[in-house]
């Protein structure tokens, strides 16, 4: 069986189709195809509340494209879901059914919460009994958190703090502190916790801050170093030195100063970053609930 997500970000748009392996415990999928876009439909949504002719112009034929792919590959099932920039945008719902409208794909515009929902399904099962975990996800509008204990879900929250949305500088002061109250009030009291970090800038961090392949976490120490030598690169020197795309290049110190004041608020010291792992693997996770059959 083949399934694809659909994850409609800030940033960029992404596709990836999967198809699902059998008899093999540790495995669930086996990656046919990827791609992004970087269509940073953000910086319309957040300054102006409002996507763009242009903007429309470029989603519009990265869909068709997606839709194409899916019938090329022969998708079983799909699952798009738009997030912050597009729930945002007074025409977000009319863009979503344009596209249904002309091209025959559906995307749910999602909430935060859901947005959440989705992302846990995507690490689950990288949570051991007995242990704590802060789940932290920044992307390129919102930024989702769970508290994990004895792998439980205790609490978890959305904040308008993301990448694309601070470059915008459309981030209040407000959301600033309300974001700092949480994560201290929330982790107060929870000895012995760790963080585990999704998205895919923060997954580009990690390797290339990770100077052992057997390990699979780094630490705050690391990421702050990481920080402080980043925000000193051009854009070019980011993109030549670290290997970065363009859209990522311009986004990856923030990302860091995100991540880092929730580990400082926190005061977590172990950080992990898990492969496979955000929105779009989340998507997967739950049509691999509903569709597959053993």
């Amino acid at each position: 069986m083949k399934l694809a997500a659909i994850d409609i970000g800030s940033n960029a748009v992404r596709l990836q189709i999967v198809r699902t392996v059998e008899n093999d415990p540790h495995e669930k999928f086996k990656k046919v195809e990827f791609v992004r876009i970087p269509v940073r439909l953000g910086d319309d949504a957040f300054k102006e509340k409002k996507i763009s002719k242009e903007k429309r112009i470029l989603f519009y034929k990265a869909m068709e494209a997606f839709k194409l792919l899916l019938d090329a590959f022969e998708v079983d099932h799909y699952m798009a879901c738009a997030t912050s920039a597009m729930r945002e945008a007074r025409n977000g719902q009319k863009i979503a059914d344009k596209v249904y409208k002309k091209f025959g794909l559906e995307i749910n515009v999602i909430d935060g919460h859901r947005e959440s929902e989705l992302i846990l399904k995507s690490i689950n099962t990288f949570f051991e009994p007995k242990k704590n975990y802060l789940t932290v996800d920044v992307g390129g509008g919102s930024t989702e958190m769970a508290i994990i204990k004895n792998k439980k879900l205790i609490n978890w929250v959305s904040f308008d703090i993301g990448t694309v949305r601070l470059m915008d500088g459309a981030v209040k002061e407000k959301t600033w502190q309300t974001i700092e109250s949480w994560v201290k009030h929330k982790t107060k009291g929870i000895t012995d916790i760790s963080a585990v970090v999704t998205s895919g800038t923060i997954n580009r961090i990690f390797n290339i801050i990770n100077e052992n392949p057997a390990q699979n976490y780094f630490t705050r120490d690391q990421l702050r170093n990481f920080h402080r030598k980043v925000i000193k690169m051009s854009i070019p020197e980011r993109i030549e030195q670290l290997k970065l795309n363009p859209d990522r290049a311009d986004i990856i110190d923030v990302s860091a100063d995100i991540y880092l004041r929730i580990l400082n608020w926190a005061d977590i010291n172990n950080v992990y970053s898990p492969s496979n792992t955000g929105l779009k693997d989340g998507i997967l996770n739950e049509l691999y609930d509903i569709y597959y059959v053993k």
